[in-house]
């Protein structure tokens, strides 16, 4: 009887924080709202809908200079500008793309070595 009351709880609760989707998918798609961060990029480059480099991922372009970013998570290992990460940051391109994905990698040194207390977690 406890391990049920327990199970029940812990889906309870994995529904409510959007782990675990009802049926409609409803909680899967919302996504929570993050504040826009500013930082600077240091060279304009692809933006992803997924956070990798991969081709089959590009979405569009990102230029160089002041953009908003909204969260961060760990993603493929990029290589660029004297640097690797697996940090990635969402943001909106300026190709008309929402929700895509660079690489901190491009962005100014200050931004590098800060992105990831300046920014949520996704």
């Amino acid at each position: 009887m406890r391990t049920s009351s327990v199970r029940a709880g812990l889906t309870a609760l994995l529904v409510a924080t959007g782990v675990l989707a009802g049926a409609s998918g409803a909680q899967a798609q919302a996504q929570p709202a993050f504040a826009k961060t500013y930082l600077n990029t240091v060279v304009t480059q692809w933006t992803h809908w997924t956070p990798d480099a991969e081709n089959s991922s590009h979405a569009g372009t990102l230029y160089a200079g002041r953009n908003y970013f909204y969260c961060w998570t760990v993603g493929q290992l990029y290589h660029a500008n004297g640097r690797s990460s697996q940090i990635w940051l969402k943001t909106d391109d300026d190709t008309g793309h929402r929700n895509v994905w660079v690489n901190d990698v491009n962005l100014d040194e200050w931004g590098y070595y800060h992105d990831q207390s300046a920014l949520p977690h996704c």
